[in-house]
Order: C-alpha cells, then sequence, then structure tokens
C-alpha cells in the first residue's frame, strides 16, 4: 500500500483556469477603490491547483492584492499537503484551509464577506492515482472509495450491507448502467459465498465478469459506470452537492459569482436545475456548459467530461 507522503507534489492540473478566472476575478475588480478584504472561496481544495492559481491574481495585481481565499476539503490528506505547500501564504494571512464537507461550509461562509465561489466537483489526480484511496480500477488498492477515510462507510463495508435491490438501483441511476442487474446479482452472489471482492481489482474482475461478452471491450472500461456509482453513493455526493447548491451558495454576497466544474451528468442536470430555479438566487451566465478546448484536451486527457457552469448570485 502507498504511504502517503504530504511532501511529495502533487501531479493534479487544475482545469479550465482562464474561464474560470475571467468569471470570478470580475466581482473583485468592479469593487469601488478602497473597499476592505473580500473572499474567494475554493469549496473544493484538492490538489491545490485553483486555489493557487487565485492567489497569484490577487499577489500580481495591486488592485486586489488585499483580497483574500478560503479553501475546503474534506480529504485530511489533501489538507496536509496543501498546509505545507500554501505554509508561506497562510503565514502571510492570505488564505485559511479548512478541513469541511459542503454540508458544513455554510457557516464559515457567513462569517466572510465572499464574492467568488468554486466547486470541481472532479477527484485531483493524485486522489484517482494513489491505489490506498481505492477509488480507481488503474491499479489495485482497498475497495475504500472515501474522500475522507476517517468517516463513514468503507465501499466494501456498503457492499456487505446493501440489498440487492438498492444495488441495482444505485448502479443505473448513479453509474447510469445498463447491465446493473447482472453486475448487483453477481456481487450479491459472490457475496452469499464469502467471496466478495476486498481490491478495488477483484471487483472490476467481477464487473467485467458478470457483462456480456461482446460489451466487454468498449470505449471505456467495463467497470467505469460501476466504480462511478459506487464513489457517488459512498461519499454521498449527490446529497452533498444538493445542500452546496441550496445552502452553501447563499453565503455568497449579492452581485457575486459561483462556477461549478462537474464531471457526469448527473452532477451537470443538479447544478443546471439549481441555476434555473427562480426560488433560489441565481442568474446563470451560461446558457450552455463550457467545455474544455482542444489545447486543454492535449495538455490534460482528464478534462474531457468537465462541464463548467457559471452563475451571479442575486440579491
Amino acid at each position: 500500500m502507498t504511504i502517503f507522503d504530504p511532501t511529495r507534489p502533487v501531479v493534479h492540473v487544475p482545469i479550465m483556469v482562464g474561464p474560470i478566472l475571467e468569471a470570478l476575478l470580475a466581482p473583485f475588480r468592479a469593487l469601488p477603490p478602497g473597499r476592505s478584504a473580500h473572499y474567494y472561496a475554493d469549496c473544493t481544495l484538492g490538489g491545490g491547483g485553483h486555489t493557487g492559481v487565485f492567489l497569484e491574481a490577487f499577489a500580481s495585481d495591486p488592485l486586489l492584492q488585499h483580497h483574500r481565499v478560503i479553501a475546503f476539503d474534506q480529504d485530511p490528506n489533501a489538507i496536509e499537503r496543501a498546509r505545507i505547500r500554501f505554509a508561506k501564504e497562510i503565514a502571510e494571512g492570505r488564505l485559511e484551509i479548512i478541513q469541511s464537507r459542503f454540508s458544513q461550509i455554510e457557516s464559515y461562509l457567513k462569517e466572510r464577506p465572499v464574492l467568488a465561489l468554486l466547486a470541481d466537483l472532479g477527484f485531483s489526480s493524485d486522489q484517482m492515482d494513489n491505489p490506498a484511496r481505492g477509488l480507481s480500477f488503474q491499479a489495485e488498492g482497498p475497495l475504500d472509495m472515501r474522500l475522507n477515510p476517517e468517516e463513514g462507510m468503507s465501499c466494501r463495508d456498503y457492499l456487505m450491507r446493501v440489498s440487492e435491490t438498492e444495488l441495482e438501483q444505485v448502479l443505473r441511476e448513479y453509474g447510469e448502467e445498463k447491465f446493473s442487474r447482472r453486475i448487483a446479482a453477481a456481487i450479491m452472489q459472490a457475496r452469499r459465498e464469502k467471496r466478495l471482492p476486498i481490491t478495488t481489482k477483484e471487483l472490476s474482475d467481477l464487473v467485467v465478469r458478470a457483462i456480456p461478452p461482446n460489451a466487454r471491450h468498449g470505449r471505456i472500461h467495463a467497470a467505469t459506470r460501476t466504480f462511478q456509482a459506487l464513489r457517488i453513493v459512498v461519499n454521498e455526493e449527490l446529497e452533498e452537492l444538493d445542500c452546496l447548491l441550496k445552502n452553501v451558495l447563499r453565503g455568497v454576497k449579492p452581485g457575486g459569482r459561483v462556477a461549478i466544474l462537474s464531471f457526469h451528468s448527473l452532477e451537470d442536470r443538479q447544478v443546471k436545475n439549481a441555476f434555473r430555479d427562480d426560488s433560489l438566487p441565481f442568474k446563470a451566465l451560461t446558457k450552455k456548459p463550457i467545455e474544455a478546448d482542444d489545447e486543454e484536451l492535449r495538455r490534460n486527457p482528464r478534462s474531457r467530461s468537465a462541464k463548467l457552469r457559471i452563475a451571479e448570485v442575486l440579491g
């Protein structure tokens, strides 16, 4: 198992930096000269890519140098690594880092004048590539999948308790997996026979065996949708996103802006509907989601599925 080293450089590449900077710096530049410090909130610190970009943008512009960054993440490894990487900025009072889920962020924002907020709903490359996290089938690791290994139920614990009916529904709705019934039945059979997978590779192999042979070699790996669905349910991602959209974003000052990067259709649909909901204080600034251009796709293939939506917060 990989041992966590907080001093090891991260490999995460921030996505769509240009349009995010352009959209979220605009409210700061619109402030009258001499206004007190306002905040950019990064709700998904991760590898620190977007946080670093905003710290640099504030520092390089004399009119923005007094503004501050507050960053959140539920992953204790991300928090520890960022506190080392940004030690200077923290000491100077330019950055505050807090370990928190979306559902715990609201109170922190109410105490500060937040003018811009970003949530990057994807997993960082550093998280996905670390076998010890159990988020991916690319390398063998424990069947965990939790963003915060200190809270909640691991994926294997979930599979030990879930009913076949519920599992089939999770795979179908969260993974959009057309072979959800076959896969759920195979997992339940393995559980009954006391051979439920304990590693990501074992689960991946089980999923591949469960589906028809002619469907095992498509454009994406046969286990991709199953792993997506299980990551969503283990981390309560859609519930946390709903809390972010309905509660946390209200902590952004009127006239401020919010940007959400999503990576699958369930998240994007949730964000789109929230930005169009007349009961929520948003004005969508992107009719359709912004996607990575060809240059970014060449530089960072993981940006292929990213969709960026931006909204202004109304009074």
